[in-house]
């Protein structure tokens, strides 16, 4: 758990104190709602999923959603070490965190659409070779992921 993330949820917890104390002090409240938004930024994307999880109040102040950030690769390294395919199992398990975290179906494609994970994983099929997509579907037994896969294989 990073520094930030500690933070914000120490944070939260002075914010549950405030909140259920019998005399709810505004300005305090007001204080530490601008002191998280002010840490939220400094997040990771993993980091906000296990917000998203595990905060409670905090969701009633603040859209924890909105510092989101793209999905971030690097096609420099990608390409030298032609490694598209262990960058798509990376994009995979991150948005098995999204569906372990979303709420919903539409706060999941919310999700999805804040972290460009489209535009991502087609940019990481487009430079996949055929044999790498095969392989990638041969190990998923989910039908819909291999329709998917199947369906960027190049003539």
């Amino acid at each position: 758990m990073s520094d930030n993330l500690y933070k914000v949820l120490s944070l939260e917890n002075d914010m549950i104190d405030c909140l259920y104390d019998n005399t709810v002090d505004e300005n305090k409240l007001v204080m530490l709602i601008n002191k998280i938004n002010k840490i939220l930024p400094k997040l990771s994307n993993k980091e906000i999923m296990y917000l998203l999880q595990n905060g409670s109040v905090m969701h009633d102040y603040t859209n924890v959603l909105d510092y989101l950030k793209k999905y971030k690769i690097n096609k420099t390294e990608l390409k030298k070490d032609n490694s598209y395919k262990e960058e798509l199992r990376k994009l995979n398990n991150f948005l098995e965190l999204i569906n372990d975290s979303a709420y919903d179906d539409n706060e999941y494609k919310y999700i999805c659409r804040q972290c460009d994970i489209d535009n991502v994983a087609s940019y990481l099929l487009s430079k996949m070779s055929n044999e790498d997509i095969m392989m990638l579907s041969n190990e998923s037994d989910d039908w819909n992921y291999k329709l998917f896969l199947y369906g960027n294989l190049k003539s």
